[in-house]
């Protein structure tokens, strides 16, 4: 929808004070933050902060988190992954020896393990030497709780985060938001049960059949939206008038929109009831003018996530729920704070991507692809433009163009044709891109089950 990556709060600039903090993203495809690094760490104070943003439809909510990070005697190789959010390769790292709490419990909230990051992230918070340590496991917890659309238990983290360190503005922004919620029950899930059902999917993505507050509506699945969005005279129209706190939510490029945060008292999808659903409301506009009411909505990663699984086919089946019996295999998908990364396999290496299934615009390959494939970029790449559309308005971008790649998703070999190439400000610096549904149609059925951590493509 906001085409490459909306935040609110601060300017897309700020989030790249540092080389590798993406920024959150949207619709189509630039992140914008919602990674560890974005809340990532720092060696020291005074150093670069690193910006998390919240994204809902390529939006981006609100301001930048940054945990302080304090050095402590670990293992160098555990740091070095938790630093730079290798978080496939930490959990291997982990995987049968001794580690530190805060490791232990991000590589949990990273693989969705939620009872398991409580655990060990509420241990790094009474085991820390001091105050500042202390909130960088408080800060992980945090996003946890965000990304659970658990706002209220987050508004309160932030608040014990901020008397520890008031002058962090990055917090502060971020408190705006969920300010609006902090005294509100979280999000919950009542009743969740497996339901199938006819959906359009489509060149515009997949929209999931829903009712909000009693009212039926067809939203856009968008699993890089950090939080669900609605347009105004939507919003209106399903009765979420309550004038909320206001922000602002910008995009990649530089532009911004005025927001406000409410909450749904009910939502069903399926045969999945959620209460108290946190929303962000975005003025009427492109894109939303171009869609019929009842469309003007994208579902976000909290609600998403709260299906447990959600299963398409290109035929306009869709199944949500839990699944019976756990899926054996390595999990191939992995939350970067507020984002659902998956590992997509290129030339015989490992790449992430932001897994976008609001990106309509094209799957998009960032710096950090040019970078690690540069000789590729160099003998077949061309030069060319790109207008990306995001919520702040449309711009032309300059890119590298490759005739072809093919990418192993899922177990599916897919083709990219062709394969544009990105630089800032869209994209960030760490992940290789951003996958969107030009690569995910190519299949006839798509599973994404956030309960085994797990994107399957057939």
């Amino acid at each position: 929808m906001c085409a490459t990556g909306c935040i609110v709060g601060e300017s897309p600039e700020a989030a790249d004070r540092d080389h590798a903090a993406p920024l959150v993203q949207d619709g189509d495809g630039a992140p914008a933050g919602g990674s560890r690094d974005d809340l990532g760490p720092r060696s020291g104070a005074g150093e670069d902060t690193r910006l998390m943003r919240l994204a809902a439809l390529g939006i981006v909510v609100v301001g930048s988190f940054v945990p302080l990070w304090t050095q402590a005697p670990d293992d160098a190789n555990f740091r070095e992954l938790y630093d730079t959010n290798r978080w496939f390769e930490l959990r291997n790292a982990i995987d049968g020896k001794t580690a530190p709490a805060l490791y232990r419990g991000a590589v949990a909230s990273a693989f969705n393990r939620i009872e398991e990051a409580e655990k060990y992230l509420r241990q790094a918070v009474r085991e820390s030497p001091d105050p500042h340590a202390a909130n960088e496991a408080r800060g992980l917890l945090a996003l946890l709780y965000v990304r659970l659309g658990r706002s209220s238990d987050a508004g309160r983290l932030i608040d014990d985060f901020l008397r520890v360190e008031p002058d962090r503005s990055d917090m502060r922004n971020l408190r705006v938001v969920f300010g609006a919620f902090a005294d509100r029950p979280n999000q919950s899930v009542p009743s969740n049960q497996r339901a199938t059902f006819s959906c359009p999917v489509g060149e515009d993505g997949v929209r999931l059949p829903a009712s909000v507050n009693g009212r039926p509506v067809n939203w856009l699945l968008d699993t890089a939206a950090n939080t669900t969005l609605v347009s105004e005279s939507e919003a209106r129209t399903l009765g979420l008038t309550a004038p909320g706190i206001r922000g602002q939510a910008g995009d990649l490029a530089g532009g911004a929109t005025s927001s406000r945060s409410v909450v749904a008292a009910r939502m069903m999808i399926g045969r999945t009831e959620l209460r108290n659903v946190p929303m962000l409301v975005v003025p009427d506009g492109a894109p939303w003018n171009e869609l019929k009411p009842g469309e003007r909505g994208a579902i976000g990663l909290p609600v998403a996530a709260a299906l447990q699984t959600i299963r398409w086919t290109s035929t306009g089946t869709c199944s949500t729920g839990p699944l019976a019996g756990s899926r054996k295999g390595q999990p191939n998908l992995a939350f970067d704070a507020l984002f659902p990364l998956v590992q997509v396999e290129f030339e015989s290496r490992r790449l992430e991507f932001i897994l976008d299934t609001g990106n309509q615009g094209g799957t998009q390959l960032w710096e950090r692809f040019a970078r690690d494939f540069a000789e590729l970029v160099k003998t077949s790449g061309a030069r060319g433009t790109e207008r990306v559309s995001q919520i702040g308005g449309s711009n032309e971008r300059e890119i590298s163009i490759l005739p072809e790649i093919s990418l192993r998703v899922g177990g599916f070999d897919t083709r990219l044709r062709p394969a544009k190439i990105f630089s800032r400000p869209v994209g960030d610096t760490r992940r290789h891109g951003n996958l969107g549904m030009d690569v995910l149609r190519q299949a006839s059925d798509v599973t994404i089950d956030f309960s085994s951590m797990m994107l399957t493509l057939r």
